[in-house]
């Protein structure tokens, strides 16, 4: 793990927070329209006495006070660094990290931060699904569950595993809630240990299982419940749905968790953890967790 004083470049002269043209018009079309200081500062990220020093002429926009006083200026060598790194590492992630090394801002501040000051590289290929329209489906409690295989790169080598670690995830379509089993291999006597432990896990079986066209639960081509697989359906007493061909956005809840699990905890396991550790590791990870969180 990188150290903040690794990457900090901040002296005492460092420039502190100011706000863009663009905000300083906004804050004060926004006081003239009644808005309280404090509320114009959760708007655009800022804390009030910054907010204030603009409305009140004592500072000006695109003009930057010599000061050590923005609590960001020590951190930004450090999240330019891990941005360099890993240019698709998610901000909740960062934010944590920060946090850990003794950053006191708000979620909000430190994202308005990494964008204002173009912290984030570009990436081209992700740019394009930015805007993209999506559809919100409804899912009542109880009724569905979600699952799906995530491949982890670089197991430990303690493990023995030839290739990358699977996870097989499962979560509650309408909560969010979910939990996962690390495996080596994807074959069915895998999938059954996994839907057993994690639904155990997540309180009990729903009305339904939801998967994509993964080939230990139906044949591909078809989208057809496998005989074996229709054997262990009727043993839980579950319906079994699966994705139609292209629309893998019906089981987005357990995409998020696998974007989750291989973003904020894959990446941060320490590289002599045990199988063992490395389970229960996750276990302790997933408790109180929804599949929530996106990228910046």
């Amino acid at each position: 793990m990188l150290s903040v004083s690794d990457h900090t470049t901040a002296s005492k002269g460092a420039p502190v927070s100011m706000l863009t043209r663009e905000d300083d018009v906004d804050a004060h079309a926004l006081r003239k329209r009644g808005w309280t200081i404090s509320a114009i500062a959760r708007h655009l990220g800022h804390d009030r006495k910054t907010i204030r020093a603009y409305l009140s002429g004592n500072r000006t926009a695109g003009a930057r006070q010599p000061s050590g006083n923005d609590p960001f200026d020590r951190y930004e060598a450090y999240i330019r660094a891990r941005l360099t790194e890993d240019p698709h590492v998610w901000a909740t992630v960062l934010f944590d990290e920060i946090v850990a090394l003794g950053f006191d801002r708000s979620y909000p501040v430190f994202t308005h931060q990494v964008r204002t000051r173009s912290l984030r590289p570009h990436c081209e290929p992700c740019a394009p699904a930015k805007h993209r329209a999506v559809a919100v489906i409804e899912h009542p409690p109880g009724v569905e569950t979600q699952w799906d295989w995530v491949d982890l790169p670089d197991p430990p080598p303690s493990w023995g595993w030839d290739g990358p670690a699977r996870l097989f995830v499962g979560a509650l379509a309408h909560s969010g809630r979910w939990r996962a089993v690390l495996a080596e291999s994807m074959d069915q006597a895998h999938v059954i240990d996994g839907l057993d432990r994690v639904s155990r896990a997540l309180g009990g079986v729903t009305n339904e299982w939801r998967f994509d066209r993964m080939a230990t639960v139906c044949h591909p081509a078809t989208g057809r419940i496998t005989a074996s697989f229709a054997d262990v359906a009727k043993h839980y007493g579950v319906a079994v749905r699966i994705c139609p061909p292209r629309h893998g956005n019906r089981k987005g809840v357990v995409e998020k968790a696998n974007h989750t699990a291989a973003q904020a905890w894959w990446r941060t396991l320490p590289d002599d953890i045990t199988l063992e550790g490395a389970q229960a590791s996750l276990e302790r990870f997933c408790a109180g967790r929804r599949a929530m969180a996106a990228p910046v």
